[in-house]
């Protein structure tokens, strides 16, 4: 069976005319202190990353401390 080849036009086109940006996601600890949000560590690529580190906390504290995350574009 022979294939068939796409018309010209359809061979190369785009959606768009320029490159999506990259949603980068990083992990990261942090609590909150009254109403105010306080991260307690670096950015973390993984989330498995971030629960190691809250992992080294006692129990008293980390019960308060959340894993969260930031999404920015790149």
């Amino acid at each position: 069976m022979k294939a068939v080849p796409l018309h010209r036009s359809l061979q190369h086109t785009l959606c768009y005319n320029f490159e999506m940006p990259k949603t980068v996601e990083q992990w990261l600890l942090f609590k909150y202190v009254g109403r105010e949000f306080t991260p307690l560590s670096k950015a973390f690529t993984t989330k498995e990353q971030a629960e190691k580190e809250r992992q080294k906390y006692p129990e008293r504290e980390r019960k308060a401390i959340g894993i969260g995350t930031i999404r920015t574009n790149s």
